[in-house]
């Protein structure tokens, strides 16, 4: 199906904003890194604490002295800040935990450890501004959409079990991002593929 979705996105059919994104096609389905060829694991993480810096310590209770872990796997999947693994810092999370609300984008900067339970301190990625249009918004049955290319400056907290999935992010501009959800994205690509090829196939007989 991956060859197929690429096939498809070669065609001169396609639409050109299907064939912008092509580079994140190629973070879905090319072959990616095992957790085991990332140096390290949470484990082998210094357990020691260390001082908390400056903006997390508005969520700590007591000690300004925490384990702050690299990366940490919940539910065989791995999580890291941003400054240990790019790709494994961007989440989706239910806000406050609400899983009636719409996971919001985000990028790890933290992982800290309070009274023996882990925490993510993440910076939310911005809202595109209102007056630019969103492209995606043309093609429903693929999870991707337009933001800022900016992190909000404030922290806020996430729990482990509040994280929806990771998310691919293609800069689209100097000022616009791509966020493409890596959870439904398989079953999308194909919804929106079969679409397409069951369109192109009326137009033929036609």
């Amino acid at each position: 199906k991956a060859a197929k979705l690429r096939r498809w996105l070669a065609k001169p059919d396609c639409p050109p904003v299907m064939k912008e994104c092509k580079v994140l096609f190629d973070k879905i389905y090319l072959p990616k890194v095992s957790d085991s060829d990332i140096s390290g694991t949470a484990e082998e993480d210094t357990i020691e604490p260390v001082s908390a810096p400056p903006d997390l310590r508005a969520f700590l209770n007591g000690p300004k002295r925490v384990v702050m872990p690299a990366r940490v796997r919940h539910n065989g999947i791995m999580y890291s800040t941003a400054k240990t693994h790019q790709g494994n810092s961007l989440v989706q999370f239910y806000p406050r935990g609400d899983r009636t609300l719409s996971p919001i984008p985000a990028s790890i900067k933290h992982i800290y450890c309070d009274k023996k339970k882990t925490y993510l301190a993440v910076q939310c990625q911005l809202p595109a501004d209102n007056t630019v249009v969103d492209p995606f918004a043309l093609y429903p049955y693929f999870p991707a959409k337009l933001y800022s290319s900016q992190l909000s400056p404030t922290l806020e907290l996430v729990q482990l079990d509040w994280i929806f999935s990771h998310y691919a992010r293609w800069n689209f501009s100097c000022d616009h991002s791509v966020v493409l959800s890596l959870n439904r994205v398989c079953v999308y690509a194909n919804i929106f593929l079969q679409k397409s090829l069951n369109l192109e196939r009326l137009n033929t007989q036609a």
